[in-house]
């Protein structure tokens, strides 16, 4: 196991607030829009100025072969200042009705069943420090647009999806996804939420993360493999908010994650199911 602690980007923080890691990784499990503190929509109005800030821990495997599962610590922190949001993290939020997204967002519309928003964040790209990715080379790191929406179902369910292409046009791509999710009461100070969100990606996301081309055949000894556009993965959220005090809450999650399509025909793909688990700890203010 290989623990790695990530302290925050300052430079970066004013563009943008997370980094994604790996190939495009998925959100980690205590992130399936967890609010961490307001217990009702209908509570007192918001302050112009809120936030959250905590820690998170996460333990999971890889799907190209890192040798045994990856642990990480990380700060995570949301702050919001009237339409515009920061976050590093989906698990922290100061209202249940808030649409956590990584990086720097701007609620576009925030109605009280449509809600539409735009962000921006870092995407590290992909090195090719994994075995099974020796010889590949790196995907280079960019900014990533999100343009998304969702909508407030009855009875906790809400529906989700997004656009993220790449700004920089660094051989990123683009890929879209759509969610499902629920959250209900368990105990007066618990909640648990579940969510599905099935990915898809054009064909230069799919060359740049699961493509080899000559050279990189060359120089792996995998064989040629140019994908299409098609889908990328299916992965399913379980996760558990207990809020401790008026300004303290806890989180604890587990995904699981299937690659699909021509992602999970991929040469350099050693396992098509991942799984990963979370906990965070986060204060109000």
């Amino acid at each position: 196991m290989k623990l790695r602690i990530r302290p925050p980007a300052l430079a970066l923080t004013l563009l943008v607030a997370a980094s994604a890691r790996g190939e495009e990784a998925p959100e980690p499990p205590v992130t399936p829009r967890a609010p961490a503190a307001e217990a009702d929509d209908d509570g007192p109005p918001p302050r112009r100025f809120e936030g959250v800030v905590g820690v998170l821990a996460s333990w999971g495997s890889s799907h190209h072969g890192r040798g045994g599962p990856d642990a990480s610590l990380e700060p995570g922190f949301y702050l919001r200042w009237g339409r515009l949001t920061v976050s590093n993290a989906g698990a922290f939020a100061t209202r249940r009705a808030d649409d956590v997204t990584r990086g720097l967002g701007l609620d576009l519309t925030s109605g009280s069943r449509l809600r539409t928003h735009l962000s921006l964040r870092y995407d590290r790209g992909r090195d090719d420090d994994e075995p099974a990715l020796e010889g590949l080379g790196d995907v280079r790191a960019t900014v990533r647009a999100r343009l998304g929406a969702s909508w407030r179902l009855d009875d906790g369910w809400r529906l989700s999806g997004g656009w993220s292409p790449d700004l920089l046009g660094r051989g990123g791509g683009s890929f879209v996804d759509l969610g499902l999710s629920r959250e209900r009461p368990l105990a007066p100070r618990t909640r648990w939420n579940a969510s599905l969100r099935l990915t898809a990606a054009d064909r230069r996301y799919m060359q740049s993360y699961y493509g080899i081309d000559e050279q990189q055949a060359a120089a792996s000894g995998y064989p040629v493999y140019s994908p299409g556009a098609g889908l990328r993965d299916l992965q399913g959220v379980l996760g558990l908010r207990h809020q401790l005090s008026e300004d303290w809450v806890a989180l604890a999650g587990v995904s699981l994650r299937r690659l699909l399509g021509p992602a999970a025909d991929g040469p350099s793909v050693t396992g098509k199911t991942g799984w990963s688990l979370g906990f965070g700890l986060g204060r109000r203010f």
